[in-house]
């Protein structure tokens, strides 16, 4: 009977030590979990390319190059819609010694993503949004700035182009830009067996993204190097 006592006395005593310790953790004060810091994206620097697949910026004997001179790229946000597209702008002249056809093509590479090809998926609304930004009398847009371009600084030609971007978090832009020099060349197919491939002079302007987008706006990413080559 006293040995009965025993058990049921431990039995109840340990009950009550565990209700004890349960009110004490359910009465102590609510932590509230402190949120992850927000990650910033940060500025990489673009990498040089292979030096075997750069180019002199001169002209090689037997071919024309245009004068070439790059603007700025810059960020526009649509106050309408709040899409974002990037833009960039330019003057070329021709100091060739004839007249020459001027039908350049800008692609724009993002952070190692696809390559965006200037004026795909941007209405005429927007370019005409971005040109108006720009206030140049002179400038025109990548289909009005077509054809024939004269001889002379008096009749260099302006322009803009414009990529749409799904995303602000770009820390790299690589830029590359077609059409002022006739020099090509024929290199092997990169699949075993195909044909060659024909690449041309291009001009590579790398850039670095730096800071918050919206802090940002649209003041001029900065070049960290131009290169010539062929592509």
């Amino acid at each position: 009977m006293r040995s009965l006592r025993w058990k049921v006395s431990g039995l109840i005593a340990l009950t009550v030590s565990a209700s004890t310790v349960a009110w004490s953790q359910d009465s102590a004060a609510p932590t509230t979990p402190k949120a992850p810091p927000k990650s910033q994206p940060q500025p990489a620097k673009p990498e040089a390319t292979d030096r075997s697949q750069t180019m002199t910026a001169e002209p090689t004997p037997g071919n024309w190059q245009l004068d070439f001179i790059p603007g700025d790229v810059r960020l526009y946000t649509d106050p309408q819609t709040g899409e974002h597209f990037w833009y960039f702008t330019y003057k070329v002249i021709n100091r060739t010694g004839q007249d020459r056809w001027w039908a350049p093509k800008f692609e724009l590479l993002v952070d190692g993503g696809t390559v965006r090809r200037s004026g795909k998926n941007v209405s005429p609304i927007t370019m005409k949004r971005v040109e108006a930004l720009i206030g140049n009398k002179l400038i025109e847009d990548q289909y009005q700035v077509l054809g024939e371009i004269r001889q002379g600084e008096s009749n260099a030609k302006e322009g803009f182009v414009v990529w749409s971007t799904d995303s602000l978090e770009a820390t790299e832009l690589h830029l590359f830009i077609r059409g002022m020099s006739s020099e090509i060349l024929k290199v092997a197919s990169p699949q075993a067996g195909g044909p060659e491939v024909l690449t041309h002079k291009t001009m590579k302007r790398d850039y670095r993204v730096s800071g918050d987008p919206v802090d940002r706006g649209s003041k001029p990413v900065e070049c960290e190097q131009t290169e010539w080559i062929m592509r």
